[in-house]
């Protein structure tokens, strides 16, 4: 593209080095193709924002500095518009289901829910907007570690707290249980949980893809006795297709519709 800024792509490319850990300033070169007076020069700048630090302990060593942090809480507040956006589909998800409908994002090692459409039900799972779980736990974190690309699983698996946190009697707390998890999702395409985060509950998640990307989790969630596992199996197609949707919207391709029903 040629109005595309260089330095600003080279920085971002920086960042995202740094991403995975801090480095040397040969290690920031190597991994972006910049020589060194380019990195140097530009390391300078970030961190004169706030967005690198060196480490005084460690001569010659970058990271990731703390004004990132207002990023992502930037980016955290902006969420909520994904579920503004997606909202005609999740009500449509909604009242087929007659159950509760979310949008989970990641956060670190931590999963937010972003969206919530009650159910009707009186006896209904219910979540709030902005709560936390650990990643690891439940149907929504499964998909959210599972559906990135390799080398991030990864760097998730070994950023997550050991033990792994057990919510519930039903909470996969041993690593290697989780990986085979997180291979069964990725073969199949949802995930399933019950009782892993609040007992007596149970979800069905998928992936949500926009640009290429993982970036939600959308679920259908409710009590076990209304949603065994044939149940869940059974939402996951349509719950697949009205992901496959809001991807759409949020790539901006106009959706096709034939007398007001989405396609």
């Amino acid at each position: 593209m040629s109005d595309r800024v260089q330095s600003v792509d080279r920085a971002i490319d920086i960042l995202m080095a740094l991403v995975t850990g801090p480095k040397t300033l040969t290690d920031v070169c190597h991994s972006t193709d910049l020589s060194k007076a380019t990195a140097f020069r530009l390391l300078r700048s970030l961190a004169d924002r706030g967005l690198v630090l060196k480490d005084p302990g460690r001569d010659n060593l970058y990271m990731l500095g703390p004004n990132l942090l207002r990023f992502a809480q930037g980016v955290t507040l902006g969420l909520g518009s994904l579920g503004t956006l997606a909202a005609p589909v999740l009500e449509r998800v909604a009242e087929l289901t007659e159950e509760t409908v979310t949008l989970h994002v990641r956060i670190g090692v931590e999963r937010i829910c972003i969206h919530v459409i009650p159910s009707p039900n009186a006896l209904r799972y219910t979540a709030t907007p902005g709560s936390k779980a650990p990643l690891h736990v439940g149907a929504a974190g499964l998909v959210l570690i599972a559906f990135l690309e390799e080398s991030e699983i990864e760097q998730v698996l070994d950023s997550l707290p050991r033990p792994l946190e057990a919510v519930t009697e039903g909470t996969v707390t041993e690593v290697e249980t989780l990986r085979r998890r997180l291979d069964a999702v990725r073969a199949s395409g949802y995930a399933i949980s019950s009782g892993e985060r609040v007992t007596g509950a149970a979800a069905v998640s998928v992936p949500i893809r926009a640009h290429g990307e993982l970036v939600a989790a959308l679920s259908i969630l409710g009590p076990e006795t209304r949603l065994p596992a044939a149940t869940l199996e059974g939402f996951a197609g349509e719950l697949q297709s009205a992901a496959e949707e809001v991807g759409v919207i949020l790539d901006g391709t106009p959706v096709a519709t034939t007398k007001g029903e989405p396609k």
